[in-house]
């Protein structure tokens, strides 16, 4: 089943983190004030043999363009370790292949399709082999012979410890002359055994929606703010943290669409904010399902081991205020 977007959806493929840094002095984060109205109902259970409506098992012909294409996901095959470069330790490397299909009478050019993978429960975003030449994204049009199909194939890096895991597939396909995709969704469990139990999908864990202050690393609402880690040297540090939403409907939602302000210390000083609009990858949420980014930024030193606070703000403007510690 195919959604529409009412909005265009970045075109880019996978995306990893992202760096955008301020000071407290060029401040241009949203100004809307209010407090958080997470009052969306609990996600209806999805046991691992049943998927919602608007998810398809991978090897299924969804239909694109009133069904003049159809598009499907071939599944995820595990790779030899020696046949790919740049994968880190303790991970290993996956490829995804995507079938278009023309079911016109007639030769027709090939939507352009990008595609987000997003692995367990918590939805981390899975990133691109270094290696795996130009994304499904930016390849030049294709022509397809009546009845006839191209296959795109992706290339993946996951940790070892998702082998097992259920993976939710986000393909967004474009059609010649149009601005907007057509989400299509695709899930199946990772190739190899879990090394524990997986959690359930679109968890329901969190603090209650409307509280002023949550502690990072658990939920308010919809919305999870994860501990700000840091790494390197120097009068300014490294540091990241996870963002993750909860789409506890049964439609597709746009994306993260979440704003981040970083301030620190008692004086809350603006360190960084980090919008979508800037680049990393929201693309669109499975019905009742989970995703999680990762977003880097930059600290003081000075601040590293000190309080922290994180707003995130919503596209209508309602804050969720979590609060920290930077590197603890």
């Amino acid at each position: 089943m195919s959604v529409r977007l009412r909005h265009a959806l970045p075109a880019v493929l996978l995306a990893g983190t992202v760096v955008i840094s301020g000071c407290a002095g060029s401040d241009s984060g949203p100004k809307a004030d209010g407090k958080p109205t997470n009052s969306a109902p609990g996600p209806r259970p999805s046991p691992s043999t049943v998927l919602p409506d608007g998810i398809a098992k991978p090897g299924t012909a969804l239909p694109v363009g009133d069904g003049a294409w159809t598009v499907t996901l071939r599944g995820f095959e595990r790779l030899p370790a020696d046949t790919e470069l740049g994968v880190p330790a303790g991970s290993s490397a996956y490829r995804a292949r995507v079938t278009v299909a023309n079911q016109r009478a007639q030769v027709a050019t090939a939507p352009r399709t990008a595609v987000t993978a997003r692995y367990g429960a918590l939805g981390r975003t899975a990133v691109e082999a270094t290696d795996s030449g130009a994304s499904s994204s930016t390849d030049e049009p294709q022509q397809v012979r009546p009845n006839g199909s191209v296959d795109r194939d992706l290339k993946l890096v996951l940790p070892d410890q998702a082998q097992g895991l259920p993976v939710t597939v986000t393909v967004e396909a474009t059609e010649e002359g149009l601005a907007e995709p057509e989400l299509l969704f695709f899930e199946g469990a990772l190739p190899g055994r879990a090394a524990t139990s997986p959690a359930p999908q679109a968890p329901q864990q969190g603090a209650p929606a409307r509280q002023s202050v949550t502690p990072v690393g658990q939920w308010n609402g919809n919305v999870r703010v994860g501990k700000v880690t840091v790494s390197g040297e120097g009068s300014s540090r490294a540091a990241s943290l996870e963002l993750s939403v909860v789409n506890r409907s049964g439609d597709p939602m746009p994306g993260l669409g979440t704003t981040l302000r970083i301030l620190t210390g008692d004086d809350l000083r603006l360190a960084a904010t980090v919008r979508p609009v800037y680049g990393y990858r929201d693309a669109a949420i499975a019905p009742y399902r989970t995703a999680t980014q990762t977003v880097s930024f930059t600290v003081p030193d000075a601040a590293v081991g000190g309080p922290v606070t994180v707003e995130a703000v919503d596209t209508a403007g309602s804050r969720v205020t979590f609060e920290g510690a930077i590197g603890q």
